[in-house]
C-alpha cells in the first residue's frame, strides 16, 4: 500500500477549529457581473395638519334708522247731526289729512257737489283752521278746507251760442248733445239743470246723431276694444267709472279720466296739455270723471238722449 503525501494538506493547528469567515457586504456596483440595483431609501415626510383659521364671530351692526317725521297730530272730527251740501269755488284738491302737505286723494272741478260729514281743526289758511270731513265715519279721511267751498249752487255754464240747446217745453229730462259746439246741456221739465263741454267720436269714427234713450247704465265697468289688436282704432282694456248705453252697438256717455280738455277741438287730432297726443273718440260721447259722476245720479233709465248737429 502507497500512502501518497500531499505535501499541500492543510494543516490543522492544534487548539484552532476552522470558523466560518465573515466578509464585508460588496458595497461595489457590480457585484457578480451584473450591476446592482441601488436601494433607495425612501424619505416620509411627516403630512403637515392644515390649522384651521378660527374666524371671529361678527358682531351684527345695528343699523341706525333715520328719524321718521312727525305726523301731524290730527284733531277729533266735529260729526254733524246730519249732513249737509256745499259747492267748490274753485278746482280743489281733496286731502287725507286736514293739512295743505296732506296726500292728495282726488281733484273736484269747480261747482262740484260735496256731502259735508262734519268738521275738524287742521292747518290754519286765510286766518281759519276749519277743515270739512266729506267722507262718512266708515270710510278712509278725506278733507277740504273750509274756505274753498260755498253754501250757494253755481249756475250752469252757459251754452255756446252755436249748441242750439233749448230746454223750454221739455219734458222730463233730456241729454242735449251738439255735435258742433261739442256741448251738452241737460234739461229737466223745461229749466237747464247742467251745461258743459264734451268729446264726441273722431272724423273716422263719428258720433250718430238722432235720438236716443238710455236702456244700461254700469259703474264701475271695463270697455274691451271690438277692433283686433293691429288695428288703429284698437285699445287695451279700460277701467271705466261712469257709463250710460244710448245705442246698441256699444254707444255710451262715459267718463274718460285719460283726458283733461274737452269742448271744440278735441274731436280731431290735437295735443292735450296733460296726456299728449290724441283725436276724438271711437263714436262714445265722453267728459271728466266729476261730470259723469253727476249725470249717472241725474239721469234714470229711459233718459233722452238728444244728439244733433
Amino acid at each position: 500500500m502507497f500512502v501518497i503525501f500531499n505535501p499541500f494538506a492543510a494543516r490543522a493547528t492544534p487548539g484552532t477549529s476552522n470558523q466560518p469567515v465573515k466578509t464585508t457586504p460588496i458595497s461595489s456596483p457590480y457585484a457578480d457581473g451584473q450591476k446592482a440595483k441601488p436601494t433607495h431609501t425612501s424619505t416620509v415626510k411627516p403630512q403637515a395638519t392644515p390649522t384651521k383659521t378660527v374666524k371671529p364671530t361678527p358682531i351684527p351692526t345695528k343699523a341706525v334708522e333715520p328719524t321718521p317725521t312727525p305726523v301731524p297730530v290730527v284733531a277729533l272730527v266735529n260729526w254733524d247731526n246730519a249732513t249737509s251740501v256745499k259747492y267748490t269755488i274753485n278746482a280743489v284738491n281733496v286731502r287725507s289729512t286736514p293739512y295743505t302737505d296732506g296726500a292728495i286723494v282726488s281733484t273736484l272741478e269747480a261747482g262740484a257737489e260735496v256731502t259735508i260729514y262734519g268738521s275738524i281743526n287742521g292747518e290754519a289758511v286765510s286766518n281759519s283752521p276749519i277743515w270739512y270731513r266729506i267722507s262718512d265715519q266708515n270710510s278712509n279721511p278725506e278733507y277740504i278746507y273750509s274756505g274753498l267751498l260755498t253754501t250757494e249752487k253755481p249756475a250752469p255754464a252757459p251754452a255756446p251760442a252755436n249748441s242750439n240747446a233749448n230746454c223750454t217745453g221739455t219734458e222730463g229730462q233730456m241729454v242735449d248733445v251738439n255735435l258742433s259746439a261739442q256741448w251738452a246741456t241737460f234739461c229737466n221739465n223745461g229749466k237747464v239743470d247742467n251745461s258743459f263741454a264734451i268729446t264726441s267720436g273722431q272724423p273716422d269714427l263719428p258720433t250718430p246723431t238722432g235720438i236716443y234713450h238710455v236702456f244700461n247704465k254700469q259703474s264701475p265697468t271695463t270697455f274691451y276694444s271690438p277692433w283686433p289688436v293691429g288695428s288703429p282704432y284698437y285699445y287695451e282694456p279700460t277701467h271705466i267709472n261712469y257709463a250710460l248705453e244710448f245705442k246698441e252697438g256699444g254707444f255710451f256717455l262715459h267718463d274718460a279720466w285719460w283726458r283733461s280738455t274737452y269742448g271744440p277741438g278735441t274731436n280731431v287730432p290735437h295735443t292735450d296739455p296733460q296726456f299728449g297726443e290724441m283725436t276724438g273718440t271711437h263714436g262714445c260721447v265722453v267728459m271728466s270723471t266729476d261730470q259723469a259722476g253727476w249725470l249717472y245720479g241725474w239721469a234714470p233709465m229711459g233718459t233722452t238722449v238728444n244728439i244733433h248737429y
